[in-house]
């Protein structure tokens, strides 16, 4: 399976700009072969988008650019990252997520569990932690996804109480 990583310069707030490069990148990556293209943590929004995350417009320009997106993602699939909306009374009103996209709709949706409150980050004010973790089932392949600081969080780290991959490895995936 070949995959392409897009690392590109987004701009908090800049819906129009950042979607354009994420599909501009998307036809690239489907010419150059790929079969997944894979985008930053937050790439819709642009990244730390902070209290942006208030405003109700700016989660729907999110949900609506993700619509456009996955209009592109024909034979390629690719990971794009947004805030969503917690479907879940309690907890916090959104999610740090990332949408697998494939055939020009949202296949699966990963969550961020690990959530940074230390240096500038502070995702824990804004964020609910996921606490369910599922492979993608691709092209025959399973494959595990997560969201930053899911990946290289070491298990005995004093600031969470769990570790996404340890959950993953357990669904075996490729």
């Amino acid at each position: 399976m070949k995959i392409a990583l897009a690392q590109l310069n987004y701009h908090i707030g800049n819906f129009e700009s950042n979607t354009q490069k994420i599909i501009s990148n998307i036809a690239l990556a489907k010419s150059k072969g790929a079969d997944i293209v894979v985008f930053a943590e937050l790439a819709i929004c642009g990244y730390p988008p902070r209290d942006f995350l208030e405003y109700e417009d700016f989660i729907s320009l999110c949900d609506n650019a993700a619509q456009e997106i996955a209009k592109h993602c024909t034979d390629i699939a690719c990971i794009v990252g947004l805030p969503i909306k917690n479907a879940v009374v309690e907890g916090k009103d959104l999610y740090n997520a990332a949408y697998f996209i494939a055939n020009g709709e949202v296949k699966q949706i990963v969550k961020k569990a690990l959530l940074p409150t230390y240096d500038v980050f502070d995702e824990y004010r804004y964020f609910e932690p996921n606490t369910v973790f599922d492979c993608v089932d691709y092209k025959g392949k399973k494959i595990a996804l997560t969201i930053c600081e899911d990946l290289w969080n070491i298990n005995d780290n004093p600031l969470y109480v769990s570790c996404p991959m340890d959950e993953l490895i357990k669904q075996q995936p490729d």
